[in-house]
C-alpha cells in the first residue's frame, strides 16, 4: 500500500543523515471535501511512515489540516535560513510530532514521538541527528502537499 500513496500522491520525508530513520508523510484526499465550514473543510486524509532499525510505524488517518502545513511551512523555513533554533512540529491530531533543534551551524536534532497504533497505542520516543539539507527537502514536500491540496477557504 505504501507504494501507491507515495508514488501517487505528494509528500513530505524527514531523513537521519545515516539513513536509519526516516519519516514520511503524505496527503492523498480531503477528510471532508462536501463541508460547509473552514474548520472541516481544510482537513487532510494522510499517509504516514516512520522507520527506524527494527521498528516500523503506518498510520492511515486524519492528521493534517492545509492551515497547519501553511503556518509549520513558515517556521520550518526561518529555521532553515537560521532565524530561529527551535521549531516544535505538532500536528492538531497527535498522533505523532517533533521538535527540531539546531545543534550547530548545520546540525540539526529531532526529538519526538509517534503514537502507534494511532489513537489508542503506545508512544514511542524517537531521535535522530540531520542536517539543514534534509530540512529544505521536508520544507519542499510539505509545499508539494499545499500545491495539490491547497488550503480551503470556505
Amino acid at each position: 500500500m505504501e507504494q501507491n500513496y507515495f508514488s501517487n500522491y505528494p509528500f513530505a520525508e524527514l531523513s537521519a543523515q545515516d539513513g536509519l530513520s526516516c519519516l514520511k508523510i503524505c496527503t492523498y484526499a480531503y477528510a471532508y471535501p462536501e463541508a460547509d465550514n473552514i474548520h472541516d473543510a481544510d482537513w487532510h486524509k494522510n499517509y504516514l511512515t516512520f522507520n527506524i532499525p527494527a521498528f516500523k510505524a503506518e498510520i492511515d488517518e486524519v492528521i493534517l489540516e492545509g492551515r497547519t502545513i501553511k503556518y509549520y511551512l513558515n517556521e520550518l523555513k526561518k529555521f532553515s535560513a537560521l532565524k530561529q533554533k527551535k521549531v516544535l512540529f505538532e500536528p492538531t491530531e497527535p498522533y505523532f510530532g517533533f521538535t527540531l533543534t539546531m545543534d550547530g551551524r548545520k546540525n540539526v536534532s529531532v526529538d519526538g514521538f509517534i503514537q502507534y497504533p494511532a489513537g489508542w497505542g503506545t508512544e514511542l520516543k524517537f531521535e535522530f541527528e540531520t542536517d539543514l539539507t534534509y530540512i529544505d527537502a521536508f520544507i519542499q514536500g510539505l509545499e508539494s502537499i499545499l500545491i495539490q491540496y491547497p488550503v480551503k477557504e470556505i
